[in-house]
């Protein structure tokens, strides 16, 4: 379990906000690299892409003992069959 920390900060000129230093560190992050803003339904969640395309890797993971793409051919040979192709 992760400890929260709250941090203030401010907006400067032209939108811009410094993110600490501690953030990007564990981010990964460094000057010039893309982070992701993502709305969510309590707030917004600031991200960097790296992490991002590793959450998403790995919800895309089939679960022990599915095979998802066997699955996908299963029912497209099926709706081929039902369609007389």
């Amino acid at each position: 379990m992760t400890t929260s920390h709250a941090y203030h900060l401010k907006v400067q000129a032209q939108g811009r906000v410094v993110v600490p230093v501690d953030v990007r560190a564990e981010l990964g992050v460094q000057e010039g690299d893309d982070l992701i803003l993502l709305r969510e339904e309590h707030g917004f969640r600031l991200t960097s892409r790296r992490a991002l395309a590793q959450e998403l890797r790995g919800s895309l993971k089939s679960p022990p003992g599915v095979d998802l793409t066997q699955e996908l051919l299963d029912d497209r040979r099926a709706e081929a069959a039902r369609k007389g192709w």
